[in-house]
């Protein structure tokens, strides 16, 4: 019996998802649990496997095409099955008519199709490389694949675009005619290029532009003195890396601290959905990581029951999987609380933007020297910024500096959460 295979729902705040290839053509057999097709969604390029095995009969929806989640994609079947026009438009109808009104997408060129092998199989290349590969310009086909089966990478293609670069111009064989470029008058305002919001960088704008208009915020700022913070970490430094194989940076001691402070201040710990506070009993920190097509925040789950090493060597997992395009959907979800952090970039203060459901983030800025009251007499510390930022129909104020205050005391006794 033919099976209507939908746009899934692969995240709480999903609404639809663009699809990026097809891995099997009309006709073509398929095991359950095979991948399918390339799902984009407004967090990651994931594959999505057939629920059954059998034959895909029908492709309804072509690559490089946004539809809404329930909107019938394709139509699989038993081997030897048929799929009559008038079956197809039956399986059409309800989902039309269920399905959310989409705004017109930009008519966009079609993706070339990849050039097969000479064995005549399927391209093999990752999602973030073909998408890499199209933004440069490059035909994937000639790109020699280094990963795992010949599967091109993202390092891949990054290796042929700096050689193309690198490579001299051809000389025009020959002389083509002057053309005279009239020089931009004054005041006239020029595009060198454009950044199309759409992808993941449309994805980011449309959450960031509902949270913001949407979201009752208030911003509550503390100055922690981080001097026994970075003193343990510096003592600590070897005894850590012999015993987790690895260096502890500040970040992982900040939120291993965040984690315990959301502990004891549940109130933080939750998600507003359908007019109702959650709270939730496992601490799901996400770490906002940043990518040329926008922000995506892979999730350190249970972080308070885990120790500094295994949250330095996930969290750095996470955010090398995050940048080759690689995160699962289970890496981004359930998250409970936000850090994005502008330390490193030298930001001092900043107010971030909810990433919701979530009722809170923490905005971190650079830890550096300040002066600081120590008793009755001014001295020269290391301090940071703390910048919390909390939807105020989930919490109040009281709770929320409770956090921050809860906070900085396990930051100013590292004793405590780091060992």
């Amino acid at each position: 019996m033919a099976l209507a295979f939908g746009m899934p729902s692969l995240g709480h705040t999903m609404e639809k998802g663009k699809i990026i290839e097809w891995l099997k053509r009309e006709g073509d057999p398929i095991g359950k649990g095979e991948p399918l097709v390339i799902i984009e969604t407004d967090k990651v390029i994931t594959e999505v496997e057939s629920p059954i095995a059998g034959v895909v009969l029908r492709i309804v929806a072509p690559s490089e095409e946004e539809r809404p989640i329930g909107a019938l994609l394709a139509v699989l079947g038993a081997q030897g099955e048929q799929l009559s026009d008038a079956e197809l438009q039956q399986m059409l109808g309800p989902v039309a008519a269920v399905a959310a009104p989409v705004a017109p997408t930009p008519v966009v060129a079609p993706r070339p199709e990849a050039a097969p092998r000479d064995s005549g199989e399927r391209l093999k290349i990752s999602p973030i490389a073909r998408k890499l590969a199209d933004e440069l310009g490059l035909d994937a086909s000639t790109i020699a694949g280094t990963g795992p089966g010949g599967r091109i990478t993202k390092d891949d293609v990054l290796r042929v675009a700096d050689a193309v670069k690198a490579a001299p111009a051809a000389a025009p064989m020959t002389p083509s005619p002057a053309v005279s470029t009239p020089a931009p008058s004054r005041g006239r305002l020029s595009v060198s290029s454009t950044i199309p919001l759409r992808g993941m960088r449309g994805r980011v704008a449309e959450r960031m532009f509902q949270s913001w208009n949407t979201i009752p915020r208030v911003t509550e700022v503390m100055q922690v003195d981080m001097s026994a913070t970075v003193a343990f970490r510096e003592a600590m430094l070897g005894q850590w890396e012999q015993q987790y194989g690895l260096r502890i940076s500040l970040n992982d001691m900040l939120t291993k601290a965040v984690a315990l402070a959301l502990r004891h201040q549940p109130r933080l710990n939750a998600t507003l959905v359908d007019q109702e506070v959650r709270l939730h009993d496992s601490v799901n920190v996400g770490i906002a990581v940043n990518l040329d097509e926008g922000l995506v925040v892979p999730v350190i789950c249970h972080a308070d029951q885990k120790d500094l090493g295994q949250i330095a060597r996930e969290g750095r997992e996470l955010a090398d999987k995050a940048r080759a395009g690689r995160l699962q959907l289970d890496e981004i979800n359930d998250g409970t609380f936000t850090i994005t952090n502008l330390g490193t970039a030298g930001i001092e203060l900043f107010t971030p933007i909810i990433n919701p459901p979530q009722v809170a983030i923490l905005g971190v800025g650079t830890i550096q020297k300040r002066p600081v009251v120590v008793g009755d007499a001014l001295a020269i510390r290391p301090s940071v910024y703390l910048c919390l930022v909390f939807d105020h129909r989930a919490v109040d104020g009281v709770p929320a500096a409770n956090f921050l205050q809860e906070l900085k005391r396990l930051l100013e006794k590292p004793q405590e959460y780091a060992l």
